[in-house]
């Protein structure tokens, strides 16, 4: 299950999120719609500890996604073929989108 409570961000004086309380599930398919702007890209970087919440948090299977990476083996995201982060070395971002932890270091050069 995917818990929301008191979620928002803000960027300067600009509120882009705020999301009092949302439960999604486990097994429930969920779908989000809204226009440019509307703060689904901040959800989802929210969602995967890409940014920090201004305030509240997000629980994913009982793990505070901003306060713990045990939440990683069973989440994953493909938001798009231009997503990428530009901090990361290639290796790193390999590991962001995939698991290798069965494959040495070595493997991945």
């Amino acid at each position: 299950m995917i818990t929301i409570e008191n979620l928002s961000k803000i960027y300067g004086s600009q509120q882009v999120l705020n999301i009092e309380n949302l439960q999604i599930p486990t097994g429930q398919s969920f779908g989000l719609v809204g226009n440019n702007g509307a703060g689904k890209t901040t959800l989802f970087s929210l969602l995967l500890d890409l940014i920090q919440p201004t305030t509240g948090h997000i629980i994913n299977n009982e793990v505070q996604v901003n306060t713990s990476e045990n939440w990683k083996p069973f989440t994953s995201s493909f938001i798009d073929e231009t997503f990428l982060i530009g901090y990361l070395t290639p290796e790193e971002y390999f590991y962001f989108i995939g698991d290798l932890r069965g494959q040495n270091k070595a493997d991945v050069d």
